[in-house]
């Protein structure tokens, strides 16, 4: 049996949960075993059909008031006993802060190995289980086996995989168990969640991303990227070329040997779209490029595409938000497309239907990111 241990945020199951859903389908389906999804919580039975939809065979409520917050030692102490009695042959799980604060210890009391922050989980023709995860800083890449006769527990890097249409006729098994808990003796609770800071927060975990590329010309373009950044609540990324030249920090660089993101909003300005960066941002929800070259690739899996001098169109937005102190005179005009048009605005001053559209969106993402803790807008897809 493959067992996935699920997380849920604002009443939802997270993505990166049912990334983990999929992978452990495959996974079975290789092996022919079920996959048996644990969702702890407190109201959540309702969200048992979006994990069947997802792949899910049997899907476990582990509910309980004292798991109404995330707790590692109430997590722990409600999931040990549920997860000996399945025997599995691997928990799969998101490699996230609160997987990551209990999944350790559960693996040193079972005396069994973890092998976190995987790229791919997979089972091989001999009935193997090969795991396939980053390493030297994510210059290498290694791959280890385990048999699947015995316990493995791995943790899925959020946004490898992305997620699938979900198939909703899918049925799943549910099961409803409350688990035997005190809450005096657990050590530990969340009060509240803390907005991260965009400048600092991980890029894996970002919600909105602006990414500068070479078009940036320099470091005052990604400097001019900063301002958008931090005017719409997002965390600043690049690609790799302008990482190495010194115009943005090495940790900041995404792409297959950097970071891998799924944001619900990706800005790319001046990024072409070499391969090794798209594969690090393809589960994106929604994506924005500008660049004045209109064969680029990355406007093939653009929503919106704006053909365009990056440092006009930056200004023009910063000055549409607000920001006429920081970016100084606007320009006159911008140049925009679609991306499956390929037309230019010449109307000498007048900004297209789309680019309108784009600012307009813009400026409610900004009132948003001043209003809330939380950034919450939820991209849309063609």
């Amino acid at each position: 049996m493959i067992v996935v241990i699920a997380e849920t945020d604002h009443d939802t199951v997270t993505i990166p949960s049912l990334e983990c859903v999929e992978e452990a389908r495959d996974v079975a389906n290789a092996l022919d075993m079920p996959v048996h999804v644990v969702l702890p919580g407190y109201h959540v039975a309702d969200l048992a059909s979006t994990l069947a939809a997802h792949g899910a065979d049997r899907v476990t409520i582990v509910e309980h008031r004292a798991l109404s917050q995330f707790s590692a030692d109430g997590w722990l102490a409600a999931l040990e006993p549920l997860l000996r009695d399945t025997a599995p042959a691997l928990i799969l799980a998101p490699a996230s802060g609160h997987i990551r604060a209990w999944l350790p210890r559960l693996s040193l009391r079972w005396r069994v190995p973890l092998v976190s922050g995987c790229l791919q989980v997979r089972a091989n023709t001999t009935h193997q289980i090969e795991l396939t995860r980053p390493t030297h800083g994510g210059a290498c890449h290694e791959q280890l086996t385990w048999l699947a006769t015995n316990t493995l527990i791995a943790t899925l890097i959020p946004g490898v995989r992305g997620v699938s249409q979900p198939d909703l006729h899918r049925q799943a098994e549910v099961i409803h168990h409350t688990p035997d808990l005190n809450a005096v003796v657990i050590r530990d609770r969340m009060l509240r969640a803390l907005p991260a800071d965009p400048r600092t927060v991980d890029l894996t975990e970002a919600e909105r991303i602006v990414s500068g590329g070479l078009g940036c010309g320099g470091p005052e373009g990604v400097a001019l990227l900063q301002h958008l950044a931090d005017c719409l609540g997002a965390a600043l990324g690049g690609t790799r070329v302008i990482a190495d030249r010194g115009w943005l920090p090495t940790e900041r660089f995404i792409g297959t040997t950097g970071k891998i993101v799924a944001p619900k909003l990706y800005l790319a300005f001046g990024v072409s779209g070499a391969g090794q960066h798209m594969s690090g941002m393809t589960a994106s929800e929604t994506v924005i490029v500008v660049n004045t070259d209109r064969t680029a690739p990355l406007f093939r899996i653009a929503d919106l595409g704006i053909v365009g001098d990056m440092h006009q169109i930056v200004r023009e937005l910063l000055v549409q938000l607000g920001y006429r102190e920081v970016v100084g005179t606007p320009v006159d005009s911008v140049s925009a497309r679609t991306a499956s048009e390929d037309q230019r605005d010449t109307t000498g001053g007048t900004l297209s239907p789309e680019v309108q559209r784009w600012i307009a969106d813009a400026k409610r993402w900004r009132e948003e990111a001043l209003a809330s803790d939380v950034t919450g807008w939820v991209g849309r897809r063609k």
